[in-house]
């Protein structure tokens, strides 16, 4: 005899209405669900239900936050949960930031992509940020960054699938990306915002990503400044400096790549993260062997799941280490007031190592004896001795054979009032770009040929070898050196 499965439901006996042609009727009770009103959840803490019941209201195969109820006002209505469900599932929406939103009139994503693309917000992360923050009430900047993000990668994902031709699509993976890389102060910012962003060959076709320093000098609801204390106690904060660093780049990432202009400035990369500075720290004792292990464990995962991150070629904005101390001075900044030269030239020389290798290893030269680089025919004069590939045992797989482009910053500049350098700063870049888009464009064999020419000899400032004490060996006395 076969038994009847009913579905696991909490039921109850309900005497049904006499029938007068059914006299028997009276004495069959039938099973009806308790309505979803009665199906409270148990009131212990969530963390000592079992693990099947654990913050859930079960609605036949349905099952939905109790957060998500509550949200929805207990009201037990399908659409209601499912609205609340999907907004638990945005980074940033927790149970607190789902009343909030609820509280708003934002119940659902449409409603949040509504909001970005209407005024006032307009289509600016940055104001849906601000109006998430000041209007919604979402305390932390990182759940409201986090909400921003997702929400706008839904937006531009719908309209490339509405239009006919997805332009924001092809053109983003046609889109170049270089990172900017350099010591502090050698002038990062001000390549950044004189030449990329005020000059004719570059304004309209680079879009800036700085470095998020903001983020670390505002972290959290308490406006913590973990860049000041990392500079305060390095040995105490430089894991965690780091290990927000990497975050905030990965944050940068997500923010940026649904742009549209083809070329991607980013100042600085998680590479030089790991070659400089995460180098530097663990040299001087202030990051320790575990820790070190922990940061390396989880680098090359996060690095394969955002391709992003490696860019097309990097611009390395060269000056000695006496020269950005010296602009460091100047510019004044709070944290840095405890930056010696020394450290300077302890990132100076592993930025050399890493972007200058050298098959010369007279330690009292600075690595950069030789500069390696293509003799391709299609690269412009005016670069042709300033691009090489970074290769070696020391250069992360990713990055093998990524063309960079080395930039003499070492005069001082006043690019207010010197036209002409800045537009002679601002070609170099040009063309590099033109020359990596072609690069990027060819066949991978193609690549492979034009890369694999023998490496030449460059003086790489005027005419001149650094020393390890900031001067310069002239050309002339470089004829007795055998390199």
């Amino acid at each position: 005899m076969r038994r009847l499965l009913l579905p696991l439901r909490r039921c109850r006996l309900v005497a049904p209405a006499r029938s007068s042609s059914d006299p028997s009727a009276a004495m069959q009770p039938t099973l009806r669900p308790v309505p979803p009103s009665i199906s409270t959840s148990t009131s212990s803490p969530p963390h000592l239900r079992s693990p099947a019941a654990a913050g859930c209201v079960r609605f036949g195969r349905r099952r939905f936050s109790s957060a998500a109820a509550a949200a929805a006002g207990g009201r037990g209505e399908g659409s209601s949960s499912r609205e609340s469900a999907e907004l638990l599932g945005i980074p940033g929406v927790g149970p607190r930031n789902l009343r909030k939103l609820v509280d708003g009139g934002f119940r659902d994503l449409t409603r949040l992509k509504q909001l970005y693309t209407d005024k006032p917000v307009g289509g600016s992360p940055e104001k849906m940020i601000q109006f998430l923050q000041s209007s919604v009430g979402i305390i932390h900047k990182s759940h409201a960054e986090s909400i921003t993000s997702f929400v706008k990668d839904n937006v531009v994902r719908e309209l490339n699938e509405e239009s006919e031709v997805p332009v924001v699509q092809s053109t983003k993976d046609k889109r170049i990306t270089f990172c900017v890389e350099g010591n502090i102060s050698v002038g990062k910012s001000t390549f950044l915002q004189k030449i990329a962003n005020e000059t004719v060959e570059l304004r309209d076709l680079v879009e800036i990503v700085p470095e998020p320093v903001s983020k670390w000098q505002d972290v959290g609801p308490y406006h913590f400044n973990i860049l000041g204390a990392f500079y305060a106690e390095p040995q105490r904060y430089a894991y965690t400096f780091q290990n927000y660093v990497f975050v905030t780049r990965l944050m940068q990432e997500k923010e940026s790549r649904g742009g549209i202009k083809p070329l991607r400035l980013v100042e600085r990369s998680i590479f030089s993260d790991r070659m400089v500075f995460v180098r530097a720290v663990h040299e001087a004792n202030w990051l320790n062997g575990m820790e070190l292990s922990i940061y390396d464990s989880w680098f090359d995962p996060v690095l394969s799941s955002l391709p992003g991150l490696i860019p097309d070629g990097f611009i390395y904005l060269r000056a000695t280490p006496d020269t950005c101390h010296k602009r460091m001075m100047l510019r004044s900044r709070s944290e840095e007031g405890s930056v010696t030269l020394q450290y300077l030239q302890d990132l100076h020389e592993k930025h050399e190592s890493w972007l200058l290798p050298s098959q010369h290893w007279d330690r009292r030269l600075l690595s950069t004896s030789q500069l390696p680089y293509s003799m391709d025919h299609s690269l412009h004069p005016d670069i042709k001795d300033r691009v090489f590939y970074l290769e070696g045992s020391h250069v992360h797989s990713s990055i093998q054979k990524v063309p960079a482009l080395v930039l003499d910053c070492e005069p001082n500049i006043d690019f207010s009032q010197d036209v002409e350098a800045k537009r002679k700063y601002a070609l170099q870049v040009a063309k590099f770009f033109e020359f990596v888009k072609k690069l990027k464009e060819a066949s991978p064999a193609q690549n492979i040929g034009a890369r694999a020419k023998n490496p030449q000899i460059v003086l790489p400032h005027s005419g001149s070898l650094l020393l390890h004490n900031g001067s310069h060996l002239s050309e002339s006395g470089l004829k007795p050196l055998t390199l």
